[in-house]
């Protein structure tokens, strides 16, 4: 984030936002193209596609990541209402909510990693 004199333009913001959905977007069609090989190899492959147990775990992080995106996505209407080049300062609630999100996307990234990688392996890729 792109601090000048100490504020914080609007429009730093909404860049991370935009490279933040666009990973989230990604991450969850990963996910489905998962499950959809799940399903290929249940049927060429029966007892190789992912269990039941993977598969809720899947589920469960696809719901955090979708939830995680609806909630950048409402940032983002809260602060359409302000001119772009607005300055706020560093204490601001727009950059505290900033820095809440950020947190959380840095951790469901590392744990989507570790997650797509096992279930790959899983599935004999």
């Amino acid at each position: 984030m792109i601090m000048k004199k100490g504020e914080v333009l609007l429009i730093d913001l909404d860049f991370e936002y935009k490279l933040w959905k666009n990973r989230l977007n990604s991450y969850i069609k990963e996910i489905q193209i998962i499950k959809s090989r799940s399903r290929e190899v249940s049927e060429c492959r029966p007892g190789k596609e992912l269990n039941s147990v993977e598969l809720m775990v899947l589920d469960e992080h696809e719901t955090e990541l979708n939830q995680l995106l609806n909630r950048i996505k409402v940032q983002e209407q809260e602060m359409q209402y302000y001119n772009k080049d607005f300055p706020i300062t560093h204490d601001h609630q727009y950059v505290t909510d900033h820095h809440k999100i950020r947190e959380k996307i840095d951790r469901l990234c590392s744990i989507h990693t570790e997650r797509v990688d096992d279930l790959i392996d899983a599935l004999g890729i």
